[in-house]
């Protein structure tokens, strides 16, 4: 299977997907969104801004801490949700596949975003490290493990480009 993201110049990326793969894509940033949105933290938020402490004892320097950065690295994930949100729907239909052509910061906030779905998804299925991508044919979370799998795939192809 063809590479999804290709250097295709200094600071440009080409993204080719199939228009299923579009389709799916599309809503996962509003469902982000929503989850981000929620007022209050569950493990998925917590997954996805982690402590600075662990230490019960350092309670009291983790809130101040949450305090200061918090807003700002949510704004920084909202953010990269409407740059990935505008890429999809700035893309065309080009020789049957959907392309469209990223700067650098765009393929950053692609980045960001794969990598926070995955998480958000991860927890959500109750994934640990060790899993393989091997999903039973009767898993009744077969259809989440398989999305977890192909963001996976995406975000390997997209690290590729970027350094390559």
């Amino acid at each position: 299977m063809a590479s999804a993201f290709k250097r295709v110049g200094k600071d440009r990326y080409r993204v080719r997907l199939s228009a299923e793969e579009v389709a799916v894509l599309r809503g996962l940033p509003d469902q982000l969104r929503s989850v981000l949105g929620a007022s209050e933290p569950d493990p998925v938020t917590e997954r996805l801004f982690p402590p600075a402490y662990r230490d019960p004892e350092d309670g009291e320097r983790q809130q101040e801490y949450r305090h200061l950065v918090h807003d700002d690295l949510l704004a920084a994930k909202v953010a990269n949700l409407d740059l990935v949100a505008g890429t999809l729907e700035r893309g065309e239909l080009r020789q049957r596949r959907w392309t469209v052509d990223l700067t650098e910061e765009e393929a950053l906030a692609w980045l960001g975003v794969l990598n926070d779905l995955r998480l958000a998804l991860g927890v959500r299925l109750d994934v640990t490290e060790d899993f393989d991508g091997v999903v039973a044919p009767d898993d009744p979370e077969a259809a989440g493990k398989h999305l977890l799998s192909y963001l996976g795939w995406l975000e390997e192809h997209l690290v590729d480009a970027l350094s390559g």
